[in-house]
């Protein structure tokens, strides 16, 4: 069986110097997009849609973060969610997550860890 090749995401440096990055993917063989961000200097990646409404985190606003900087959150209704998890701390999808893409850094570089993930063109 042949190993898929690492899909590099973005160098560390790129991801420290911004606040959030979105990539074109498939998942599961399914159109969509990513969001990727370093909170508390540890990077993480999530399927950039909102439980809630199955609208990207950023549609209404180019920003993922809310005022505090201390939690995601979904432009459309305000919706916000643990960064560290992935978890809805608004009560209509309390408890319920952002799905997690893992992530892999060598060298510098950030790779998305999935089996079931292809970046896009």
């Amino acid at each position: 069986m042949t190993k898929r090749p690492r899909q590099p995401v973005c160098t560390r440096r790129e991801l420290d110097e911004t606040p959030f990055l979105i990539r074109a993917i498939h998942f599961k063989n399914q159109p969509t997009s990513a969001i990727v961000f370093a909170f508390e200097g540890i990077a993480y990646s999530y399927i950039n849609h909102c439980m809630h409404m199955n609208r990207p985190l950023n549609c209404e606003q180019d920003a993922v973060f809310d005022d505090t900087g201390k939690y995601l959150r979904c432009s459309m209704h305000g919706f916000i969610f643990d960064p560290t998890t992935g978890e809805c701390q608004s009560p209509v999808c309390l408890g319920q997550r952002l799905q997690a893409l893992r992530l892999e850094e060598i060298d510098g570089t950030l790779y998305f860890a999935e089996k079931h993930l292809i970046l896009s063109a």
